[in-house]
């Protein structure tokens, strides 16, 4: 058995070398390849992660009509409460509504001289279950509070909150098609170039078909080139996108960097990254399979 791996290993780096400028064309078309599907997934992971950093700080906001009698707040915050969904309530006078906008303004707060709080409507802050801070569940619990009559406003930024999630699902649906098409692209290319090493090394192979060696020792240092090869395009692909997700941030002006500070871009995990590698050298190896198939046959 291990004289059999050291054959193998032998001559899978025989077959690289003989076709060096082959082998090196194929491997830089697998990175291009590896390297364009993976930025979208880079993409979609961190955009993933920044609707997920968004739902977390969701609430709903729901206002009052003008004239609900100040007895009324108090069952109308226990009811509120007990929707499902709903983790807790904070009542928001026009006097705390008033003084938040203070507080925001900051120095220029005199912009709000000779506005009364009266004018502002008195409000329910209301904190969602985790389990509810998505675009499908947050409309479950909006629509029983639109229910209660004394709500004449409902507000939780569905139009962020929808956009982005389709934005995510059309990423990750062009990361797959266009992936689906690159890796097609893999599987031909490397069959391709292995099916030229197997025609350059044809007369080899049929004295070694003709003396008794099996189909199985033939094939496999082929099938092992087509592991490196995806292995090695994979690898590099994953090298070049963590150089540029590191050259980012050298680009990301100061004034940028302070706003992006709450909105982490990441490098993919790690699992994702064996993932990516595995799956270069599935492909690999599936275009060897398919090279051997149309060439040796009939060895």
């Amino acid at each position: 058995m291990i004289s059999f791996l050291q054959y193998v290993m032998r001559r899978t780096f025989q077959n690289i070398k003989g076709n060096l400028f082959l082998n090196l064309i194929t491997i830089g078309i697998i990175v291009i390849s590896m390297l364009i599907f993976s930025t979208f997934t880079l993409l979609a992971f961190n955009l993933t992660n920044f609707l997920k950093i968004w739902e977390d700080k969701i609430e709903v906001i729901a206002y009052l009509k003008r004239g609900t009698p100040a007895s009324e707040v108090e069952p109308l915050l226990n009811k509120t409460r007990l929707l499902q969904g709903v983790e807790g309530v904070r009542y928001v006078s026009p006097y705390d509504a008033m003084a938040f906008m203070e507080t925001k303004l900051g120095g220029k707060k005199n912009l709000l001289e000779g506005i009364q709080p009266a004018i502002l409507p008195p409000s329910f802050e209301i904190q969602l279950k985790k389990d509810y801070r998505n675009s499908t569940k947050i409309k479950e619990v909006v629509s029983h509070l639109q229910k209660i009559p004394q709500f004449e406003e409902i507000q939780y930024g569905q139009e962020w909150v929808d956009t982005f999630s389709v934005l995510v699902h059309i990423l990750r649906l062009t990361q797959w098609i266009l992936g689906g098409l690159l890796l097609i692209a893999i599987v031909f290319i490397t069959s391709n170039t292995l099916q030229l090493t197997i025609f350059s090394r044809r007369e080899e192979i049929e004295v070694m078909h003709w003396v008794g060696a099996s189909p199985a020792f033939i094939r496999i240092p082929f099938y092992v080139e087509g592991l490196i090869q995806g292995l090695l395009g994979a690898a590099v692909a994953i090298f070049f996108l963590f150089l540029l997700h590191q050259a980012l941030f050298l680009y990301i002006p100061p004034s940028m960097q302070t706003r992006l500070a709450t909105i982490p871009i990441r490098f993919l995990p790690p699992e994702t990254i064996i993932w990516i590698m595995l799956g270069g050298m599935v492909l690999g190896f599936f275009g060897s399979f398919v090279a051997s198939m149309r060439v040796l046959k009939y060895k």
